[in-house]
């Protein structure tokens, strides 16, 4: 699938930011660790969530341009049959003209 690398690019962002933070507020080293893997399962979690919305959002945008151009092959599909039909309309009545003269 395209969008299974999602969940880990969201996980080690936000555990690169917990790691800075833990640095900068000079927490405690188990601290750190805890709170560390605590939110590496959080934003995974929340990554999985984030493919599968835009897995579903590509695939409804991929049925919806399929029906699109399914509905325009249908409509100039109708539009040829049309133009055959008042063609051979014509061809009938020059046709009948012609016989008659």
């Amino acid at each position: 699938m395209k969008y299974r690398f999602i969940p880990a690019l969201v996980m080690l962002l936000a555990g690169l930011v917990c790691c800075i933070m833990s640095i900068v507020q000079k927490w405690p080293v188990t601290y750190s660790l805890m709170i560390l893997i605590l939110v590496l399962i959080v934003f995974y979690l929340i990554g999985q969530i984030a493919a599968q919305v835009v897995g579903k959002v590509i695939a409804e945008h991929e049925a919806m341009v399929k029906a699109e151009q399914e509905r325009l092959k249908a409509e100039e599909e109708a539009k040829r049959l049309a133009e055959e039909a008042e063609k051979e309309e014509k061809d009938k009545k020059k046709d009948e003209s012609t016989a008659e003269s």
